[in-house]
């Protein structure tokens, strides 16, 4: 389902990982941010997707989970306040660890 949404992604943060994976399956990372950002978001199931629309009323994290190939998935969750948005797989920490960074919009972001 798709809400009726425009939500700010703010800083983005990607995992080497999710970058490799977004690479190896020819998918563009705005593209998916864009889902994202206005209410797509992807292979959620109905709890989570109801818990979003909760979030976007009373404040609270953002997830998106998209599925590219076999069993990886590629997870966007933006923050509370709007701030940021990190991309990781799935599988991964829903914190960044380490240093990794990404080049995006013209900006190098750091984990």
């Amino acid at each position: 389902m798709t809400a009726l949404v425009s939500l700010s992604n703010g800083r983005i943060q990607t995992s080497i990982a999710a970058l490799a994976l977004l690479t190896a399956c020819g998918v563009e990372m705005t593209a998916l941010l864009d889902r994202h950002a206005n209410g797509d978001w992807g292979d959620i199931n109905l709890d989570e997707e109801q818990e979003n629309g909760l979030s976007l009323v009373c404040g609270g994290p953002i997830v998106s989970q998209f599925k590219l190939s076999g069993l990886d998935s590629i997870r966007i969750v933006t923050d509370t306040l709007r701030k940021t948005t990190r991309i990781s797989l799935a599988t991964e920490p829903y914190r960044l660890a380490g240093n990794a960074s990404h080049s995006f919009g013209g900006e190098a972001l750091a984990a």
